[in-house]
């Protein structure tokens, strides 16, 4: 029996661990260990906490958004045929659901999916990423969107028909509006290395383009209403903004923020060679999809080769930008990972 003094604080008896045999149990008085031990139970598997909606979240969001659609049309067609001249003096418009459902859909998937691989030692919370993305994608189109107009107007540009020097300086200046919402809403983030920078980089990128959405569609909505076509032209936007959507803004920002969030050193970014280089870069590609829509609408070729051309571009400039964004992405998650694993161990060695 080991006897402790009355002044130190002890356990309360019970069944501990043998510190002389891992594999029983020994029982302790309250004062000093006894002879008598027990076999260890064996140790339950301890299952990772549930996130959310689960893994396939993302797909989920989708499915309900799809529901939504469903839904609205199913009755619009059963109120069309109890009454189908009932809206004939209404004007046209365009449900909430579907316009906010169509802008923002692949976002919100790809967002929670985000959120969802979060790890405890990136020191970002998911709601914090909901926060960077709407907000950096609000701030950041309140300015770029003025000074792409003001651009537009320069070089004599109009609603209809925006100039090609416009949409070409429009990677120019929206890809560092975006990367500067990321810093400034990441300024506090206790980590900051390129792991961190793609998911802020991604979350404002992914903000912006809902908000962009929104006004690509309420504009195709108007211009079905005008020339005839109904909801066509909307429905077809809205295709076309969800496939792509996803290989543009948040690739672009997420890239730019991995090469500026990288650069940083003790918790403090820095302007390097490299941040301007992939600044350089993005932009370049920003503006060289924006150029090739532009050029599709200028060429002298019948309206269906420029469509099949400009679909043809896109077609590979998506794949081009998913695969770079994937292999930038691998790459920076085998290096984050071997750094952290050696500043575990190096954390866990005694001190000499």
């Amino acid at each position: 029996m080991t006897f402790v003094p009355s002044h130190q604080q002890t356990p309360p008896a019970g069944w501990y661990g043998d510190p002389y045999d891992p594999t029983v149990l020994r029982w302790w008085s309250g004062i000093g260990w006894t002879e008598y031990t027990a076999p260890r139970p064996p140790a339950r598997p301890v299952r990772p906490p549930r996130k959310w909606i689960g893994r396939f979240g993302g797909w989920i969001i989708a499915g309900c958004s799809a529901f939504v659609w469903l839904w609205l049309y199913g009755f619009s067609l059963l109120l069309g045929a109890i009454a189908p001249h009932a809206k004939d003096d209404a004007p046209a418009v365009l449900s909430p659901y579907l316009l906010v459902t169509g802008a923002a859909t692949v976002a919100a998937a790809i967002l929670y999916t985000m959120a969802y691989r979060l790890r405890p030692e990136d020191r970002l919370s998911a709601s914090r990423l909901v926060i960077i993305a709407g907000v950096g994608g609000l701030a950041a189109t309140l300015v770029a969107g003025p000074v792409n107009s003001i651009i537009d107007v320069l070089s004599g540009g109009t609603a209809a028909h925006p100039s090609g020097v416009a949409l070409v300086c429009a990677g120019v200046v929206e890809e560092l509006v975006k990367i500067s919402a990321a810093v400034l809403l990441a300024w506090r983030l206790p980590v900051k290395d390129a792991r961190i920078g793609l998911f802020v980089g991604g979350a404002v990128g992914l903000g912006f383009s809902v908000i962009e959405n929104l006004g690509y569609l309420q504009e195709a909505f108007a211009r079905g209403q005008e020339n005839g076509m109904g909801i066509g032209v909307f429905l077809v936007t809205t295709i076309g903004r969800q496939l792509t959507g996803p290989f543009l803004h948040p690739v672009f920002s997420a890239l730019l923020g991995a090469a500026v969030f990288g650069a940083a050193r003790a918790g403090r970014f820095r302007l390097t060679w490299s941040i301007v280089l992939a600044y350089l870069a993005v932009a370049a590609a920003h503006g060289v999809f924006n150029g090739a829509a532009w050029l599709a609408q200028v060429l002298p070729w019948p309206e269906a080769a420029r469509g099949g051309a400009l679909l043809l571009f896109d077609l590979v400039f998506v794949v081009a930008s998913g695969l770079t964004w994937w292999l930038i992405a691998r790459r920076i998650r085998v290096s984050t990972d071997a750094r952290r694993a050696a500043a575990d161990v190096a954390a866990a060695e005694p001190a000499a």
